[in-house]
């Protein structure tokens, strides 16, 4: 039975957290005033950078986060995570940011992509199933010492 609970395990790694994570396209924003709530994506420019250093930290390149406000010269986020020009995360917890948006470069709108997570999913369940059979891991199948490649008695 423990290996049942390995294989309950190793699934819910393999295909539900993905599922959960999803699959996510980066969409330039389409409009000047987003709706707050909305799920961007913010990347800073050279001013940017300099310039909120001490509120998200040094060499910060991207923030993500959901729109709190948006005016003609701001943006508030609630940031979800910062990443420097390194390619190191920060995990954040909602935190609220003002942006000025002589700092931001360029803004994307964050959307779920069905079809990313279609294919993401069909080729893990793919080599789960693939796992599954070479391995015997359910019993279905028969194994390679059977018949022995002998004719069976009396032929």
């Amino acid at each position: 039975m423990r290996w049942v609970s390995l294989i309950g395990r190793l699934l819910v790694a393999v295909v539900v957290l993905p599922l959960l994570a999803g699959c996510y396209s980066m969409i330039p924003l389409a409009t000047m005033q987003p709706a707050p709530g909305t799920k961007v994506t913010v990347l800073l420019n050279d001013e940017g950078r300099m310039n909120t250093a001490q509120q998200v930290g040094p060499y910060t390149m991207r923030i993500d986060g959901q729109l709190v406000q948006a005016t003609e010269s701001n943006y508030v986020l609630a940031v979800t995570d910062v990443v420097d020009i390194r390619g190191a995360h920060s995990k954040w917890t909602g935190e609220t940011v003002p942006l000025p948006r002589s700092y931001v470069m360029t803004t994307y709108e964050r959307k779920f992509s069905t079809p990313k997570t279609v294919i993401m999913v069909s080729a893990l369940t793919a080599g789960f199933v693939a796992l599954v059979a070479s391995f015997n891991l359910f019993g279905f199948g028969g194994s390679s010492s059977e018949g022995g490649g002998k004719p069976p008695d009396g032929q």
